[in-house]
């Protein structure tokens, strides 16, 4: 669609999802085809745009060659293609778009968008269907007689912070007796929450047969509660993929990768979705005593890291631009997927506490991450933009290099002295 046709579909009530591309992108054009199939998923559900046959419905979805519309490009902040964005009917960004890009991801995004933030369950059975059927589930539990306007102040924060994570996280509101029988282990603190002390007043995630509750030590404000849902929608130790590495990565936190061993995916096909890749590499032996440890790790460090896994044979072509060999493995990496920082950490350091150490150090900043190459000249062009026009086209990639290059010798020299 063009950029007019889309804006005037926008005059129409809703939220819409929209895809702003341009036709020459490779990554569009992989893209195009997951979002025509989300909508014959969706037919009967909910209306969605057709973007390959132009088969315009009313709302929630459109797909918007952007590639020319310079001023709504920078209205909406497009720096690469395709860019997913969440706009109100008056055109304006109303989130950042944070849904998987399969079209069973872009469907259940949509469906969320469009869903109310928070679901009233009123029944044990109710709590155990909505907990089986999501991956992480929030509910607040109200306890019987809600005192004080300290608790009617916590509901309303929460509520605020559910609807800023509606887009992507499942969360529910029940009476304290509905979580009686749940067959949990309830932690707060690091302990055992007692079964005579109760879930009332209490906001707890539930994911893969384990479940917490928000700290005490957190803040009750929306902002806080928000950044907490955020970083606890994932499971505690989740396998990485192309579609959910960003997801991952963009919760303001570190992502710590466990880099296992495993067999190389035949050529051409690195990179592909969770469902084509071969899964018999998590049955290693050596592989399932190093997750054991780095689950260890996540429960201990969650709400300062987040924690996945993955094929380091199948994703050599990754791992090895972070300074990972696949000959070494297992092996965790560090990156700050927001700042494009990395860490390998050292082949020497092993076992829960030397790795719980080790990512304490980083956390205090006592161990910097590198940066990214690409991120250094970025940062460099921005700082240097007149020094670069002055020198001239050549002299001035010459320029980015030179320093470039000193700047990793020197970050490898203070390495080495630390």
């Amino acid at each position: 669609m063009t950029a007019p046709s889309v804006m005037l579909l926008l005059q129409k009530e809703g939220i819409w999802l929209v895809d702003l591309f341009a036709p020459w992108c490779g990554h569009c054009k992989r893209l195009a085809p997951e979002w025509d199939r989300a909508a014959a998923l969706a037919v009967g559900k909910m209306p969605i745009l057709d973007s390959k046959h132009s088969k315009v419905c009313d709302k929630y979805v459109a797909s918007w060659d952007a590639c020319c519309a310079d001023e709504r490009t920078r209205r909406y902040e497009v720096d690469g293609y395709p860019s997913l964005r969440v706009l109100s009917s008056d055109g304006k960004v109303l989130k950042p778009f944070r849904g998987g890009r399969t079209a069973d991801a872009l469907v259940e995004y949509a469906r969320k968008l469009s869903s109310p933030a928070t679901v009233k369950l009123n029944t044990a059975k109710e709590v155990k269907e909505f907990i089986e059927k999501n991956t992480a589930s929030f509910i607040l539990f109200e306890p019987e007689n809600v005192e004080g306007e300290e608790a009617s102040m916590f509901k309303q924060e929460f509520l605020k912070a559910a609807t800023m994570q509606s887009d992507v996280a499942s969360i529910a509101v029940a009476p304290e007796y509905t979580g009686d029988d749940l067959e949990f282990r309830i932690m707060l603190d690091g302990r055992t929450v007692q079964e005579d002390v109760g879930l009332g007043g209490k906001l707890v995630v539930f994911r893969e047969k384990e479940a917490k509750c928000l700290s005490s030590s957190i803040n009750r404000t929306a902002e806080a509660l928000s950044h907490w849902i955020d970083g606890h929608r994932f499971p505690m130790l989740s396998k990485v993929d192309a579609s959910n590495y960003r997801a991952l990565g963009e919760r303001n936190k570190p992502l710590v990768i466990a880099v296992l061993r495993g067999k190389a995916r035949p050529a051409g096909q690195e990179g592909q979705a969770e469902g084509e890749e071969d899964d018999s590499f998590e049955s290693i032996p050596i592989n399932i005593e190093f997750l054991q440890t780095v689950r260890g790790l996540a429960r201990e460090l969650e709400d300062d890291f987040g924690f996945g896994y993955l094929n380091g044979k199948q994703w050599e072509q990754f791992v090895v631009k972070f300074g990972i060999s696949t000959r070494v493995l297992p092996r965790l990496l560090i990156i700050d997927v927001q700042k494009e920082h990395f860490l390998p950490v050292p082949v020497d350091v092993k076992g829960h506490h030397g790795f719980s150490e080790y990512l304490g150090k980083v956390k205090s900043g006592e161990i910097k991450m590198s940066r990214n190459f690409k991120t250094m000249v970025k940062e460099f062009v921005k700082e240097n933009k007149t020094l670069l026009m002055q020198g001239g086209g050549v002299l001035g990639v010459l320029i980015v290099l030179v320093v470039v290059v000193w700047s990793i010798m020197s970050s490898r020299g203070k390495k080495k002295e630390e």
